[in-house]
């Protein structure tokens, strides 16, 4: 009985806090549709913060699990690392499908943060993040400083995250550019990403540059923090 209470808040509170968010989302309304008192709650997670935390922590964990970030031997080209980052985050994303509740409220998490969820979604957004910019890093032909890698980081993953919160204006704009017309061609979109973002991260050479390989006589890429701190 207890595990079967325990379940039932679980699985009716994730949908909640994914349409309506954390703010929005009261303890009450989670017990009615839950058929369990607020005593309930409070007992298997303390808090309406603590259930909400768990609930983003297993969204972290099912999204990974569906589709873990790739791992690449030491020769693979950095190009074909980027088209495998970007397609695996678009399938984290559900571009092609509907979205479940976990990726709603991982989403809803990155353009509203919560004191309940922020720290996982970071979690979850900070090891892809760290890659990208690592692939960057190798493809660009100079060195460049944090604020510029970041900002090329940035401009990929805005890239993917549009065709999930704009995908109803893009198909009205150019159906064709997402696939089929029925489907969403997901390798498609990836390479669109890609080529686009090769463009400008192997041509970002500015004026009066030197180029990486004539600042490094070693060959040796300089590392960087990835993080502003």
């Amino acid at each position: 009985m207890s595990a079967s209470t325990k379940e039932r808040i679980f699985e009716v509170a994730g949908p909640v806090f994914a349409e309506k968010g954390f703010q929005a989302t009261t303890v009450r309304e989670l017990c009615v549709k839950a058929t369990v008192n607020v005593a309930s709650i409070n007992y298997y997670f303390g808090d309406k913060k603590n259930l909400y935390s768990e609930l983003v922590r297993h969204a972290q964990q099912r999204c990974e699990a569906q589709h873990p970030l790739p791992s690449w031997e030491a020769e693979t080209p950095h190009d074909q690392r980027l088209y495998e980052l970007i397609r695996t985050f678009l399938l984290q994303l559900s571009v092609a499908e509907t979205a479940s509740w976990e990726v709603q409220l991982l989403m809803r998490e990155v353009l509203y943060p919560s004191n309940g969820g922020a720290q996982v979604a970071d979690e979850y957004f900070s090891p892809f993040f760290k890659t990208l910019l690592e692939i960057i890093e190798g493809l660009s032909p100079v060195e460049l400083s944090y604020d510029r890698l970041a900002g090329y980081g940035i401009s990929v993953l805005s890239q993917c995250l549009i065709y999930r919160y704009g995908f109803q204006t893009l198909q009205q704009i150019a159906p064709a550019a997402l696939g089929d017309g029925e489907h969403i061609d997901v390798d498609r979109l990836a390479r669109q990403i890609v080529d686009f973002s090769l463009a400008a991260i192997c041509g970002g050479r500015q004026p009066g540059e030197t180029p990486k390989s004539e600042k490094n006589a070693n060959g040796t890429v300089k590392s960087l923090q990835y993080s502003s701190n």
